[in-house]
């Protein structure tokens, strides 16, 4: 064997097992290439967080403005007059109300909320007056009180809903013949 012929051969073996070496390179190379970007982002992201911590910074250094004048709010009566959360007790009356009942010493405040629970109040009857929630049966229909109303159902729509409208009546003794 010449040696060029041996210098050709040891040239080409040292190219093939370069080969994968290369691919690899240029693989990281596209990797870090790609990963530079997010790291540029983050590098102008920093340096805007430091203009701003700046910005911040100045502000927290002046001096306040005082804002006008007002006048001196009334003396408490050093937190006796307040209401906390072990002071709550709820209460049902067993119909629409539930009351919240806040105590300290001699001290008690009553919130009652009323709520517009649907309650069957039988036939309707003239004069009474029906308040929110209430359900009442006329012409054989049932109808819901949306106002506080002692007017008759049908009559009052903005205090009256219509639930149940009334059916044919089928039984044979009432039918026509």
């Amino acid at each position: 064997m010449r040696p060029d012929d041996l210098a050709e051969l040891v040239v080409g073996t040292i190219k093939a097992a370069l080969a994968p070496v290369r691919a690899d390179v240029a693989r990281l190379e596209g990797r870090l290439e790609a990963a530079s970007a997010p790291l540029a982002a983050l590098d102008a992201l920093r340096s805007e967080l430091a203009a701003a911590r700046e910005r911040i910074a100045t502000l927290e250094a002046r001096a306040p403005v005082p804002g006008p004048p007002g006048r001196d709010g009334d003396n408490g009566l050093d937190g006796l007059n307040g209401f906390g959360f072990d002071d709550l007790e709820a209460s049902f009356d067993g119909d629409r109300t539930i009351a919240l009942t806040f105590t300290r010493g001699p001290l008690v405040k009553t919130f009652p909320i009323v709520l517009p629970i649907p309650r069957y109040q039988g036939i309707y009857l003239a004069g009474v007056t029906y308040t929110p929630g209430d359900v009442v049966t006329w012409s054989g229909s049932a109808w819901h009180c949306k106002h506080a109303t002692s007017s008759r159902p049908g009559e009052a729509p903005a205090a009256w809903q219509l639930m149940v409208k009334a059916g044919r009546d089928l039984r044979p003794e009432r039918r026509a013949s």
